[in-house]
């Protein structure tokens, strides 16, 4: 075979492994950094620690979506956009998977070996690997577990954070994201719902034949008010200028369900950097509270 074509090969392989690690995705490891944030610390020396935090979460969560989708690959060719993923659509080889699995696993360990980080760090760390390899080959397929497990995964990467930061994790905090992860995990059941049809979502995620429009809607909508009701008690406990940050909030959260009612609401990353109005409160939010906070 010509060396350009070599090349092509390659690049087309590296662009297979970078979907399968899904680097968009590491946006949620940023968690980590919230209880820092809150406690109005981002400053302090333990910032390199959190960061080090994120990055090993990071490698670690990389190595959940492989896991995810290879057990996955055979249900995901009944989806429209999954079924393009590369075990899915054989572009990847359990072997190679198996490389760049090993590879993930070996940078973790190098970065354990050459930072010091605090012994819960590294607790949350693997709490968080045995929940996602659960997960993944069990509890995907149980109603309503499966969204708490997705949940919990969330709020352990905040426990993690406050662990690095030596910072107590406020009750508020641990609520708000709860909830929140809990109304984001839903919303993406909504949406297979609606894209795939009860039939065919069922061969997609098995959870699905115990879920109902709605049942799901009305979980969405429970979620989200408790989201709101539990961050505008933080918000007055802590008076000041804070509690008008919940009107951001409030809008952040019902343009989230209106476009999840739109079908829109099945990647919150991607929900998030395609809507201008989400994106933009999102920002509004995160300004005005580090405003508040450290002026």
């Amino acid at each position: 075979m010509p060396h350009f074509m070599n090349q092509k090969v390659n690049h087309s392989l590296g662009s297979e492994i970078i979907r399968l690690i899904r680097p968009y995705q590491w946006i949620k490891n940023l968690l980590l950094f919230s209880p820092l944030f809150f406690a109005g610390r981002v400053a302090e020396s333990t910032l390199l620690t959190v960061s080090a935090g994120v990055v090993l979460f990071c490698l670690v969560s990389s190595l959940g979506y492989l896991l995810n989708d290879w057990m996955d690959r055979k249900t995901d060719v009944h989806h429209f956009s999954k079924k393009s993923r590369p075990f899915a659509a054989r572009t990847v080889s359990g072997k190679q998977g198996i490389l760049l699995a090993g590879s993930l696993f070996f940078g973790i360990c190098i970065l354990i070996a050459l930072y010091p980080l605090p012994l819960q760090l590294i607790f949350y760390l693997v709490l968080y690997t045995v929940l996602t390899c659960c997960y993944s080959l069990y509890i995907k397929n149980v109603m309503i577990l499966e969204i708490f497990c997705v949940a919990i995964g969330f709020v352990v990467r905040v426990q993690a954070g406050g662990a690095a930061a030596d910072v107590a994790i406020s009750s508020w905090l641990f609520l708000t994201v709860f909830f929140i992860s809990m109304m984001i995990s839903i919303a993406k059941r909504v949406n297979e719902l609606k894209e795939l049809g009860p039939d065919i979502a069922v061969l997609h995620r098995k959870s699905q034949a115990g879920y109902s429009d709605n049942y799901l809607n009305s979980m969405l909508w429970a979620c989200g008010s408790i989201t709101l009701v539990v961050y505008a008690l933080y918000a007055v406990e802590h008076g000041a200028l804070v509690v008008y940050s919940v009107v951001p909030a409030s809008y952040g959260i019902f343009r989230f369900i209106y476009l999840t009612d739109l079908g829109r609401g099945s990647d919150p990353i991607r929900t998030l950097f395609s809507d201008r109005q989400l994106l933009g409160t999102t920002l509004i939010f995160l300004f005005f509270l580090t405003i508040v906070i450290y002026y």
